[in-house]
């Protein structure tokens, strides 16, 4: 295995205009691994994502498989990362097989058709997050849950190192958030993945391998993904809650 971390940020810091979000993050991601981050609304998990997508500009270094993100041009187009954002949408009528296959974009040129081999790869990964009979459906008259489903079929077409999800399981069912995060389990097993996934889905975590990144803490740390780190985190959260509220009420 390679030495080169996955991820390296150091000394980030990341807002917008005079408001800071991020001040002084530390972390490393040393090899394939899932990653929650976690934290009230407003503590930096967008803003982190935004850096990583280039939208935003930052100080600090960003290293993407040993890579500065700075000096690079279109990582996404060079397979270093992938984005999921909160909720995908779609305003026009397209069956799910085109919608899947649109993942293979970064291996043709601009407006170039899609190949027998690339529409055999998106009924693949149909396949793989059991999706396969919804291949000739209308994506926009699938169910949340289901248009999920597809949206990961397409992501894990794009074949990069670096995998960003925001808010995957947001307004699924236990049965799909269950589903969704056992897939994102299998890529970093199975395909040696590396995924960052903002959640506030903690019932759903215990049972996941991996890390977790609570960006509402004092001095935000890479720490294992366990119960007692998962109940820490709660604790922490519904405490800075219950201190907002009371602010609310003092105002």
């Amino acid at each position: 295995m390679s030495d080169i971390s996955i991820l390296t940020i150091q000394n980030l810091i990341a807002g917008y205009g005079q408001r800071v979000l991020l001040r002084n993050l530390c972390f490393t991601v040393p090899g394939p691994a899932f990653v929650a981050v976690v934290g009230h609304n407003g503590c930096g998990k967008t803003t982190l994502f935004r850096v990583l997508t280039g939208q935003i500009p930052y100080q600090g270094t960003v290293q993407v498989q040993g890579q500065d993100l700075s000096t690079l041009r279109q990582p996404a187009a060079r397979g270093l990362l992938a984005h999921l954002p909160q909720r995908g949408s779609v305003e026009f009528s397209i069956p799910v097989r085109e919608l899947v296959v649109m993942g293979r974009f970064r291996h043709h040129q601009f407006l170039g058709a899609y190949s027998t081999q690339d529409y055999a790869l998106a009924d693949a990964a149909l396949a793989r997050v059991g999706a396969a009979h919804l291949a000739r459906q209308d994506f926009t008259l699938l169910s949340g849950g289901e248009q999920q489903l597809v949206w990961l079929a397409q992501l894990s077409l794009q074949d990069a190192t670096l995998y960003l999800l925001d808010e995957p399981t947001q307004q699924l069912d236990v049965y799909y958030r269950r589903r969704v995060f056992d897939l994102l389990q299998s890529w970093v097993r199975e395909q040696q993945k590396t995924i960052l996934c903002i959640t506030h889905d903690l019932d759903n975590l215990p049972s996941l391998a991996g890390y977790l990144l609570n960006l509402s803490a004092p001095t935000p740390t890479l720490e294992p993904l366990t119960s007692a780190t998962i109940r820490a985190a709660r604790e922490y959260l519904e405490s800075e809650e219950s201190l907002e509220g009371r602010r609310g009420v003092d105002k």
